[in-house]
């Protein structure tokens, strides 16, 4: 049985694409823990949640990032996670987190890196005037959003579009990554050599 984590900061929709990922995967898997550190999430406003167990753990009641980190790392082994979702988890981890559970965590970026790192990368693509920008998918590292990548899709800014309309449909294209990305890391079909990702049969699943 592998067993996977989703850990969110917002409204949790890329859950979407892990459920229906392990719906689809021929091996054997379940979703073992949802972490949210939103303490303001209410599991009521996505029917997704319900009937889930989701822990909140608000960063803003440890001392330091290495603590909150140290919390998050004893219940991902107690859990023994084997996949790691970051469905817009607005944390930066530890060299020491990176480190241990790197390899197995993929995050998103609302962008096609290594362009536009770091925090409202839509607004960044609107206002210097970008007409394509998109998503990526990359597993962790000690640096920001530079982690090797396992995955990218564009998204086209046409005329009119808003922060809110860019940030909507990167999340489309966001959620078809996350579910390829499961079911070939499931079926042992990524791996990571030399800092860089080894996908196989990408984009014929």
């Amino acid at each position: 049985m592998k067993r996977i984590a989703f850990l969110f900061s917002g409204r949790g929709s890329l859950i979407k694409s892990v459920i229906a990922a392990l719906q689809d995967c021929q091996i054997e898997a379940e979703l073992s823990l949802i972490i949210t550190n939103n303490s303001d999430f209410d599991v009521d406003s996505n029917s997704l949640f319900i009937g889930k167990k989701v822990d909140v753990i608000n960063h803003q009641n440890f001392g330091s990032r290495y603590e909150f980190d140290e919390h998050i790392a004893k219940i991902l082994r107690s859990n023994q996670i084997d996949l790691i979702i970051l469905g817009g988890f607005r944390r930066i981890f530890t060299k020491k987190f990176a480190n241990e559970f790197g390899c197995i965590t993929m995050n998103t970026h609302p962008s096609l890196l290594p362009a536009l790192p770091g925090d409202k990368a839509q607004q960044k693509a609107l206002d210097i005037g970008l007409r394509i920008t998109g998503a990526t998918l990359h597993f962790i590292n000690e640096e920001v959003d530079a982690g090797p990548i396992i995955d990218q899709e564009p998204v086209r800014i046409c005329n009119g579009m808003t922060e809110v309309d860019l940030r909507q449909a990167i999340i489309e294209v966001e959620q078809k990554m996350i579910y390829r990305a499961i079911l070939a890391f499931l079926e042992g079909k990524i791996k990571i050599s030399e800092n860089r990702v080894i996908y196989k049969d990408y984009m014929n699943v």
